[in-house]
């Protein structure tokens, strides 16, 4: 082994394990000075690398890491979770602006057909007649005082309709049941024929509010219309009404 050789090992293996360096060195008193300054070296850099580590500083190190972790990821999540809900927000908002727009206030119609397809169906099947005391007080409570009691209803109960007061009948004359709910404080303009779900309906304007009639026909309307008309008003205003 030449000079060139051994100093390129002493580079990369300062140990000399090289059976061939080590005889270079016994005879070579340059090579022989270039390794004490390398000896030298390591054994400084040796001592300065000699630091005595605390008890317990990887267990801190690892747990110091491992809590930066966590709170990151609490952090993120926080984060993540309030654009989150804002997004969900707007877009509740939006949804709810467009639901809004598209949708049509109900009708008084509306109201009233899923009042008796509703809560109040069964009326429809009695047929008892329910007394005259009990229609009367129902319209007072309502702040409507009867002209005459109507004898053809099987059931009467006071019923909101939506943002709207009523009271609610039955008339079964013939097997054949007519809805009557007068609305109180409720104007309409003129007589208005509807139908909804496969029911025919009318609202009228008496007083100071709006009979509606509902049934499967409207074959009776007419004469229930009169019947209701002459009960609120009072015969004396239909007559002047006809003039």
């Amino acid at each position: 082994m030449d000079c060139l050789e051994f100093r390129r090992l002493l580079g990369s293996d300062p140990r000399i394990s090289d059976r061939a360096a080590r005889e270079h060195l016994e005879s070579c008193p340059f090579c022989t000075d270039a390794n004490a300054r390398a000896q030298a070296f390591e054994s400084g850099l040796a001592q300065a690398m000699a630091v005595l580590v605390p008890t317990g500083l990887a267990d801190r190190i690892l747990l110091a890491q491992l809590t930066g972790e966590r709170q990151h990821q609490r952090t993120s999540a926080r984060r993540f979770g309030w654009i989150a809900l804002a997004a969900a927000a707007c877009m509740a908002l939006a949804i709810g602006v467009v639901r809004h727009e598209r949708a049509a206030p109900a009708s008084l119609a509306d109201l009233v057909v899923a009042h008796i397809n509703g809560p109040e169906h069964a009326a429809l099947q009695l047929r008892a007649p329910v007394a005259a005391a009990s229609i009367e007080r129902a319209f007072a409570d309502r702040g409507v005082h009867l002209k005459s009691v109507p004898t053809e209803v099987s059931y009467v109960h006071e019923c909101p309709i939506g943002a709207y007061r009523s009271v609610h009948m039955v008339m079964p004359e013939n097997g054949a049941p007519v809805s009557v709910l007068y609305v109180v404080d409720h104007g309409s303009i003129a007589n208005t024929d509807f139908r909804r779900d496969g029911m025919q309906g009318r609202e009228v304007p008496i007083a100071n509010g709006t009979l509606v009639l509902a049934a499967q026909t409207d074959n009776r309307f007419d004469a229930v219309e009169h019947t209701w008309r002459d009960a609120i008003e009072g015969p004396a205003q239909v007559a002047a009404g006809s003039r």
